[in-house]
């Protein structure tokens, strides 16, 4: 979730690290030099915080 905006970037991406690059219209999402996704910005206004969970901390808090 980047700017309260889901990106889904399917199954087969599961537990992947992957760097989010924030553009002005979309977001583009790499794991290791390679395009996922390029997601299209619904939000256009400025990026105040960054939290990042992992998927370890998700099932920790289940």
């Amino acid at each position: 979730m980047v700017t309260s905006q889901r990106l889904k970037v399917g199954k087969k991406n599961v537990g992947k690290l992957v760097t989010v690059i924030i553009e002005d219209s979309h977001f583009r999402i790499l794991h290791e030099d390679e395009e996922i996704a390029v997601k299209e910005r619904r939000n256009s206004g400025p990026i105040g915080r960054i939290r990042v969970v992992t998927q370890r901390e998700d099932s920790q808090k289940a």
